[in-house]
């Protein structure tokens, strides 16, 4: 019954989820009992198949349970909008924070505590009007009674996809982190004094000046972000309260990485350099001295901590994302026993 199971997930996806594991349970009994009255003994594939195509597509099964005239955009283009704002909104934050990232290479100036402000605030407002927009077209689309077309000829049951929970972890690649978290844990507590930049292979080591300030922070992002792997390995899979602990650990993370930022270009002004670009029209050819190289090295390290917000940032808005869309599609099809005289 494995299609029957797949289709019946599938339709729960599209239903109130008020209703969803009762209309689940009630969908999946009339088709198990269908196919029992039609077929003697152990249905087969094509006979799931046949009765599926009878039934018809998911989203217009579920949509014939919606009440009628309830909603501002109806069931047979909530699907469609749900993809198009899930698809907008991630390009631009993705867009927003990459554009962010290039600004504060070339002018420091950005990461002021007020700058942050505006330009987060702008980006949620430009957020909330594209999403506005998009409501507002698609309500426009519901008023005038417009729906998605289907080609009912060329929907094949074969083609749904699988239900299994989407919550496994990836064992060997938190391993991995588990372990690379430990060496970079092991170097900040016990070699502090080698993290900086380095002229050349046995010379002495040109310490930052700021990243040895926050290494207390640092190690202990990292144990919370290790403390966290280790349990999901216990757990063997995501689950509410790790996405909320991995989000809320991102935050921290990306809250340091902004005090470490911050900390570089103010360093940085002191030196009077400002962006990376007006460092290197300063320099002479081939003028690479002890003060020039620390600079130099202090531009990369700002410039590797940024690139890191910009991941974890990223990261951090997939993971707000899963929880949401978890939240609004079932974790399991209801099994209910099929019982055969």
């Amino acid at each position: 019954m494995d299609l029957i199971e797949r289709y019946v997930y599938e339709v729960g996806r599209y239903l109130p989820r008020k209703q969803r594991a009762d209309i689940q349970a009630e969908l999946k009994s009339t088709l198990v009992d269908t196919l029992e009255d039609r077929v003697e003994g152990e249905p087969i594939e094509e006979d799931q198949i046949k009765l599926l195509k009878e039934f018809g597509p998911p989203q217009e099964v579920a949509a014939s349970y919606w009440p009628q005239g309830q909603y501002l955009i109806g069931p047979g283009l909530f699907p469609l909008f749900r993809m198009v704002v899930a698809i907008t909104l991630t390009v631009f934050v993705i867009v927003q924070l990459v554009l962010l990232g290039i600004s504060v290479v070339f002018n420091q100036e950005v990461l002021s505590f007020l700058s942050v402000l505006d330009i987060f605030s702008e980006m949620l407002g430009s957020m909330l009007t594209a999403f506005g927009i998009i409501v507002i077209v698609f309500v426009v689309l519901q008023r005038f009674d417009v729906k998605p077309e289907h080609d009912d000829e060329e929907w094949d049951p074969r083609q749904l996809p699988q239900y299994e929970p989407q919550d496994a972890i990836n064992r060997s690649g938190t391993a991995i982190e588990i372990t690379f978290n430990l060496i970079i844990m092991a170097v900040l507590i016990f070699l502090p004094d080698k993290i900086g930049v380095w002229v050349s292979p046995g010379t002495e080591v040109l310490l930052n000046p700021v990243f040895s300030t926050y290494i207390p922070w640092i190690v202990l992002s990292i144990f919370l972000a290790t403390a966290l792997d280790i349990l999901l390995l216990w757990r063997g899979k995501w689950e509410t309260g790790t996405r909320l602990a991995k989000i809320g650990t991102n935050l921290f993370v990306i809250y340091i990485l902004y005090m470490l930022i911050a900390g570089h270009n103010s360093w940085l002004a002191e030196n009077g350099v400002g962006g990376f670009l007006s460092f290197l029209d300063t320099l002479g050819e081939g003028v690479f001295d002890r003060e020039a190289t620390l600079i130099l090295g202090m531009q990369a390290f700002r410039l590797a901590f940024i690139i890191a917000a910009i991941v974890i940032s990223v990261d951090t808005v997939k993971l707000v994302y899963q929880l949401v869309r978890r939240q609004i599609t079932p974790e399991a099809v209801i099994t209910i026993p099929i019982n055969k005289s």
